[in-house]
């Protein structure tokens, strides 16, 4: 079975909710949500901007083997309720390819329905359906709720450091 295509998985508690591949018709949905995503982070956007980055998002998923992979929990009546935002890594030191989990997002009226959970089970059964050797994601380190969640689905904690260069740390890096 192709998990990206076919792989419906039920919501605990709830009837509905299936977890899916995302469809270019998903633009719309998944803007609302997205910018309430950015809402929630303290970024937020207007309607217009989380439409254009969505549909960037329904336009360009799983280019290739490289490409993203993007997974949403959607309602019966096509309500998004979740997302998850997979980019494809290949980890020099290990050889092989890896997913990588940018984003992982369940609405604020959904939430604590195990929705995040099927989430990460969908994107574990892409990643064997597709021959990756991991999943790799990073948290906040005070996202508690986040925190447990991932211990109690079997992921291992990796002492690392992340860095970013943002926009202005890319131009500086470039003019010196």
């Amino acid at each position: 079975m192709n998990a990206l295509t076919k792989e419906q998985i039920q919501v605990e508690n709830q009837d509905t909710p299936l977890v899916r591949a995302l469809f270019p018709s998903d633009a719309r949905c998944l803007a609302v949500l997205w910018q309430e995503m950015q809402m929630h982070y303290g970024k937020p956007v207007t309607e217009q901007v989380a439409l254009e980055a969505a549909r960037l998002a329904c336009e360009n998923v799983q280019l290739g083997d490289f490409g993203p992979r993007i997974l949403v929990a959607a309602s019966e009546d096509g309500r998004i309720l979740g997302s998850i935002v997979l980019n494809v890594s290949f980890p020099a030191n290990e050889l092989t390819r890896a997913l990588y989990i940018r984003d992982l997002y369940v609405s604020s009226g959904a939430r604590r329905l195990g929705i995040a959970k099927a989430l990460l089970r969908a994107a574990s059964a892409l990643a064997l359906d597709q021959g990756f050797s991991a999943l790799d994601w990073t948290t906040d380190a005070g996202n508690v709720n986040a925190r447990r969640l991932y211990s109690s689905q079997g992921a291992k904690l990796l002492e690392r450091v992340y860095y970013r260069l943002d926009e202005d740390g890319l131009k500086d890096i470039v003019i010196s």
